[in-house]
């Protein structure tokens, strides 16, 4: 199938708006489907859309909520409810393109997964070793990651799964061992919260140290999309990349207009937002995109690095990373912006 650039009507603002220096008019809104609430997480994302980024690209994207009680953004993007969607969970997108759904990954947002876990200063959890035996509160998949990191490392896969939810409370009330979070959540919660401090009353393991390196919150879309409005994936990255990049360097504008306008309804509060963006930064910046940018997905690294992992969850029909990772239109939003 030939690659088409554009869309008709992407194609008919450019034949109207040929040599005109103006502010392109809005060719087209895609609907995103976020993994989690509208929270600073995606601050990035919304400052893009409140700073005019988007505008000034000629899209206006629709951020559909993600959260407990929304659908997966996997199952939105392959029904049509959504052009462009976030994975959280690498096992997630995997899964289906192993179905036979045509996904394409564009980027990821975060070079290293913020998940792992919280537990007592005074029994960590720093190694796999340490989870054999442990009372255990978890969440959705929490169960199928520890008996991951546990084959992985050769160990038994005994403990004791307590059923905990999103809330950090069990975990504080000494209901267990441990607790499965996020570097971007619930140690924030801990701190501000709580008045526990990291490292002397709890500590914060990822599962990237404990075996399992992933990437997290990868942008995808369907692969007719990207062949149908290749444009519009190009603007959507090349807007995003520009909210980050001001969100990062103005740290304190993305909380404020999530909890004032975007998130305005789940009642968050501004100083967790402000350091969650603190934080989260450190997960999406490493040596790799340093060099090629937010967003950079590299297939070598995750066949090399993560597929041992997702093997040893007993996946053992993976398909070929070069077969449906295409950084083509990061690639393209990045030598635009360059060119200012």
């Amino acid at each position: 199938m030939r690659l088409r650039l554009c869309s008709a009507a992407t194609l008919l603002l450019f034949l109207l708006g040929c040599g005109s220096t103006e502010t392109p008019n809005i060719d087209f809104s895609p609907k995103v489907a976020l993994a989690w609430i509208k929270n600073v997480e995606y601050g990035g994302f919304f400052a893009a859309e409140s700073l005019g980024y988007y505008d000034e690209v000629g899209i206006q994207p629709i951020f559909l909520p993600g959260g407990p009680n929304a659908p997966v953004p996997v199952v939105s993007v392959v029904a049509g409810k959504a052009q462009i969607g976030f994975s959280n969970d690498l096992y997630r997108l995997i899964d289906a393109v192993a179905l036979g759904n045509d996904l394409v990954v564009l980027g990821a947002q975060y070079q290293v997964h913020p998940g792992g876990v919280i537990s007592y200063a005074s029994k960590p959890v720093l190694e796999p070793e340490d989870l054999v035996g442990i009372r255990f509160l978890g969440q959705e998949g929490s169960e199928s990651t520890l008996d991951t990191v546990l084959s992985l490392a050769g160990l038994p896969v005994e403990y004791s799964y307590l059923p905990a939810g999103y809330s950090i409370a069990p975990f504080v009330n000494k209901l267990g061992d441990a607790y499965h979070g996020f570097a971007t959540n619930q140690p924030i919660t801990l701190e501000l919260k709580y008045g526990l401090e990291q490292g002397k009353d709890f500590i914060f393991t990822s599962f990237d140290s404990l075996g399992m390196p992933s990437y997290a919150n990868l942008i995808f879309c369907r692969r007719a999309f990207l062949e149908e409005d290749f444009e519009t994936v190009v603007r959507f990255l090349h807007g995003s990349i520009q909210g980050w990049n001001y969100s990062f360097a103005n740290p304190d504008y993305a909380p404020t207009i999530v909890v004032e306008e975007h998130g305005r309804q789940l009642g968050l509060e501004i100083e967790q937002q402000k350091k969650q963006n603190r934080v989260q930064e450190g997960f999406m910046k490493n040596n790799v995109n340093q060099k090629n940018g937010l967003f950079w997905v590299d297939p070598k690294k995750l066949e090399e690095k993560m597929y041992p992992w997702l093997r040893a969850s007993g996946r053992n029909q993976l398909p070929v990373p070069s077969d449906f990772i295409d950084t083509r239109a990061l690639v393209e939003a990045y030598s635009r912006i360059k060119k200012g």
